[in-house]
């Protein structure tokens, strides 16, 4: 997740990643890694390829980032950028690209060896021919992408694999947690008068209800301070509003039934649409407009003007900065969901997720291959995660251990994102045309914001728009693609029916 431009730290955004993987073992059967040695085998690997005569020494890889992920991948003062040319003298050059959807720039790219994108973009670039299917050379290189939780991967499913391909590489984690200000939470006389009002001592909310009703009660715009601050744009509104309606769906019920048949045309979809506009009058006055998604929001929580947001853990990071308002304030959760029977459903999802590509056209598809691994290693990721001013999210098992990365990004809020990780979905739709499904129905949901329509009828018109992409790209192939993707939602049952 990039940084808000409104806390970014100067000069401390440069270049980016680092690479690798290992050619001497490629005939060895593939193996997890542990911590540093998944570097040191990227290391020899390049120098292998060198040594064959396949890559000159000095070649470039040259990567495309986006702002905030440049200084992650290239280390403070640019140790990591330095550590990979030393070790392999294979050079990085690195581009700024902008903060749009991946798809157009890969589109676009030329000479471009390893960019980023994020995981819901996944179905659409590589049905376009866009991006490498990953498997082949990490069965060339003997590797294998480990998920075991002392140094693995985190939600290596979600973040890497199409189906039964490798995709990315991991270099992020964007799960979304919420936030609220622990210093009103526990304020005595705050406290108080919400038990006077509401029965209840103010609290972690469990339900998206009790939610609104902290946010209800603690929005004092007359005071500069809201109650919440979601971002209600267009494009980014389906990650505010699936986690709502995992929650309030059926366990297991998710977008569609096993037929492609949308289910949010339902109570369900309803009512987590209700529960998504109803934090619109406790925001500031702008929140739907458009552009307006985290880097409008997030700048007020910083600067100590609203109670709550959702964001990603690197909320807690840049919380915990000098310049912050809100510095030792804030507490972080999981977000909240409903009860079924006397059972707490809750359901997050992975937002952004900057994770590794090679795009079709790169030069150098081994070298860029190599270096991800370089950067991803257990030890070196660290390094990469601890940059001030990255904000590259913690995504391996040890960086939640780590005692540094809990320092930057407080125990409690790591031990919030461990809370998470059961309960969280894979992002968007999983399905080719993902673009164009979650375009429909940020354009309804935003319009259900600006008070043009209900709830119901975003729904209804969302439902409709669906089954005609749906029918244009191809029922059963989109049906296949639906039974593959469905498969890593948390707590899966097979009762997929229409309500």
């Amino acid at each position: 997740m990039p940084v808000p431009s409104a806390v970014a730290p100067r000069g401390l955004f440069s270049s980016v990643l680092v690479g690798l993987l290992t050619l001497t073992l490629a005939l060895l059967p593939a193996v997890s890694c542990l911590a540093g040695e998944q570097a040191e085998r990227a290391v020899a690997a390049v120098k292998q390829l060198i040594a064959s005569g396949k890559v000159r020494p000095g070649a470039v890889i040259r990567l495309n980032l986006k702002q905030g992920n440049i200084a992650a991948f290239m280390g403070r003062d640019n140790e990591l950028k330095d550590d990979w040319e030393r070790a392999t003298g294979i050079l990085l050059d690195t581009v700024v690209v902008p903060q749009l959807a991946s798809r157009e720039y890969i589109r676009k790219a030329r000479d471009v060896d390893i960019t980023i994108a994020r995981n819901h973009e996944y179905p659409d670039l590589l049905d376009e021919g866009l991006i490498e299917d990953l498997t082949p050379l990490l069965q060339k290189f003997g590797f294998s992408l480990p998920e075991d939780t002392t140094s693995g991967y985190i939600l290596l499913r979600q973040q890497a694999y199409l189906g039964d391909r490798v995709v990315a590489i991991p270099a992020d984690l964007d799960v979304q947690l919420i936030y609220l200000r622990k210093d009103l939470l526990e304020d005595p006389a705050e406290g108080r008068r919400f038990r006077n009002k509401y029965g209840r001592d103010p609290d972690v909310p469990k339900t998206w209800k009790e939610y609104t009703e902290l946010v209800s009660f603690f929005n004092r715009p007359q005071e500069g301070v809201y109650g919440a601050l979601e971002p209600r744009e267009k494009l980014t509104a389906w990650m505010y509003w699936f986690p709502r309606y995992a929650a309030f769906a059926a366990p297991g019920q998710y977008l569609f039934d096993e037929r492609m048949k949308p289910l949010i045309d339902s109570p369900a979809g309803v009512a987590a649409t209700e529960s998504w506009l109803a934090t619109i009058p406790f925001s500031p006055q702008e929140v739907s407009g458009e552009g307006k998604d985290y880097n409008y929001t997030l700048p007020y929580f910083l600067r100590g003007k609203g109670f709550s947001t959702l964001i990603t853990p690197a909320g807690a990071k840049i919380a915990n900065l000098e310049q912050s308002a809100i510095k030792g304030k804030v507490i972080a959760a999981p977000l909240p969901g409903r009860f079924v029977g006397d059972r707490l459903l809750r359901r997050s999802t992975i937002m952004y997720g900057n994770n590794l590509v090679l795009p079709r056209s790169g030069k150098n598809k081994e070298l860029a291959f190599l270096y991800a691994m370089w950067q991803t290693d257990p030890d070196n990721s660290i390094r990469s995660v601890l940059v001030s001013g990255g904000f590259a999210d913690p995504y391996r098992y040890n960086h939640l251990t780590n005692a540094e990365i809990r320092k930057v990004y407080s125990p409690q809020a790591l031990d919030a994102l461990r809370a998470a990780l059961p309960d969280t979905l894979p992002a968007g739709t999983g399905l080719p045309g993902d673009a164009e499904y979650l375009a429909a129905l940020g354009q309804q949901l935003w319009l259900a914001a600006t008070g043009s329509q209900s709830a119901g009828q975003a729904m209804a018109r969302t439902a409709h728009e669906w089954e005609a992409i749906t029918e244009r790209l191809g029922r059963e192939q989109q049906i296949a693609h639906w039974k593959s993707f469905r498969k890593n939602f948390p707590g899966v049952v097979n009762d997929y029916k229409a309500r």
